[in-house]
């Protein structure tokens, strides 16, 4: 069955519906996050989820108004400053230091949203753009608060104090559990609210101020509470940045971070969750393992230039977007037997891992999920890429592919197999997984590459052989379960 791209979407339904997968993603994370990752991942990972909250409230203001702020990174600052002169100056608890910063800068991004109110586009990027850039030279004249004296707080030529993290979160794992608590809180506000009445006032202020005027919305106030939300939610990741490193440095909010920062979100996806995730991971984790690889962590830079390109050529719902569009054709069947195929195979192969002495359990069975998964995920992704090139090449290739593969399915069939519509693709793919899948878990991991390519191609290679020979015994449970749970649009290949 062929794709209709031109087909309206899935209803998003309700809004604990629109909440609980990222819930449960967050919630898993959590818990299986310290068994695979070094001290240094955790603390890198941390700061991603930092990050995640703050790219959060970019593709708020822009996926929901087509507002572009380019001063939440700046106020991820204020919130980080205020959290740390609470802390420094009245010796209050974190928690109540991290959730005051975080109103200030709700405040302060109130008073920022009220610009917009008249004006939008490139003239409230311009004006956002120079509050972040006052918020520079602020921070660069009085410093960051250390435990000093007076109102700025700041210690001059003397040993700078840092502040302790909090009591139920004091080593590296618990901070990083404690990260991810507010990290869920505060995307969970935000997906809510999108699901909810201020995000149908939203969308009609994006589409027109005078046909929300006309249906009795007030665009003022759902302005304002964007961008207060906006700036409380960025305030709130300035600090818990500061509770991860127990202090913070004049450079570390300079304005071209809250530039790339909005670019980032557009390349994720600012109109689904997913996007600030990936946002987050390409800000910070990126750089980080090109370290870890002994190559300079800017040369992610050159990266993020080509990747905005693409997405904008793509239609710019950027990579969140285009698995949500590649998802939405999969069929509930799928979904269930992968699950299950998935987890088999995964901890099958993790018991071997254990066995012959090449991983850790936790870590073979993350290391053989991640790979079926972008075994799944990869082909909606990587072929997008040609259209850097133009519409013509990218349908080019697809044409090729395209009759390639159905000869190799037609050779597949004569000899009693099921075919695959899709084998060059799928072979491509797998590849591509291997070698850069296992280049990534070489680093974070520090496993060697053999092993983990083992592991990858292994799961991958039985699954394949699942797929081959059971498919006459798994289709008839597939359309009973298709039966039960229709879902629009999908196609069962």
């Amino acid at each position: 069955m062929a794709r209709n791209k031109d087909k309206p979407d899935i209803p998003p339904g309700t809004p604990f519906q629109r909440v609980r997968p990222m819930l449960i993603t967050f919630f898993v994370v959590a818990l299986v996050g310290p068994w695979v990752f070094s001290s240094y991942w955790l603390n890198t990972f941390s700061t991603v989820a930092c990050l995640v909250l703050a790219s959060g409230t970019v593709a708020l203001l822009y996926g929901q108004l087509g507002m572009v702020s380019l001063a939440q990174f700046a106020l991820a600052g204020v919130g980080g400053w205020f959290c740390l002169r609470l802390v420094h100056g009245t010796g209050m608890p974190f928690e109540l230091a991290l959730v005051l910063g975080a109103l200030i800068a709700g405040l302060f991004g109130l008073i920022l949203g009220l610009p917009a109110l008249r004006m939008r586009g490139l003239y409230l990027a311009l004006l956002t753009l120079m509050i972040a850039a006052a918020v520079q030279v602020v921070v660069n004249v009085i410093g960051f608060p250390d435990g000093g004296p007076g109102w700025t707080g700041k210690i001059v030529n003397g040993q700078r104090m840092m502040i302790a993290r909090p009591l139920i979160a004091p080593t590296d794992v618990d901070y990083f559990r404690y990260t991810m608590f507010w990290l869920a809180l505060g995307m969970g506000l935000i997906e809510w609210a999108r699901a909810t009445l201020p995000g149908r006032a939203w969308g009609l202020i994006r589409k027109s101020e005078a046909a929300a005027i006309a249906a009795g919305v007030s665009v003022v106030r759902y302005k304002a509470l964007a961008f207060a939300m906006a700036g409380a939610l960025a305030g709130l990741a300035g600090g818990l940045l500061a509770g991860l490193n127990g202090q913070l440095d004049n450079t570390g909010f300079p304005v071209a971070q809250s530039i790339l920062l909005y670019a980032l979100t557009i390349v994720g996806g600012a109109y689904h969750w997913m996007g600030a995730v990936f946002a987050g991971l390409l800000i910070r984790a990126l750089p980080a393992l090109l370290n870890d690889h002994g190559v300079d962590g800017n040369l992610s830079n050159a990266f993020y230039g080509f990747a905005l390109l693409v997405s904008l050529i793509q239609g710019r719902k950027g990579l969140a977007g285009q698995l949500a569009d590649f998802y939405k054709f999969v069929r509930v069947s799928r979904i269930v037997e992968g699950s299950i195929i998935w987890g088999a195979i995964s901890i099958g192969l993790a018991f071997a891992a254990v066995y012959y002495q090449a991983m850790g359990f936790a870590g073979a069975l993350f290391l053989s999920l991640i790979a079926l998964l972008f075994r799944q995920a990869i082909p909606g992704v990587c072929w997008l890429l040609l259209g850097f090139f133009g519409k013509r090449v990218q349908d080019a290739a697809e044409d090729a592919e395209a009759w390639l593969s159905l000869r190799l399915a037609n050779v597949m069939s004569a000899l009693g197999l099921m075919p695959d519509h899709r084998i060059v693709k799928r072979t491509l793919n797998v590849l591509f997984i291997g070698y850069f899948v296992g280049w990534v878990v070489n680093g974070v991991f520090d496993v060697d590459y053999t092993v983990a390519l083992t592991i990858i191609w292994s799961s991958i290679a039985i699954r394949f052989l699942i797929q081959l020979l059971m498919h006459p015994a798994i289709l008839p449970l597939r359309q009973k379960i298709d039966a039960r749970y229709p879902k629009p649009f999908a196609a069962y290949r």
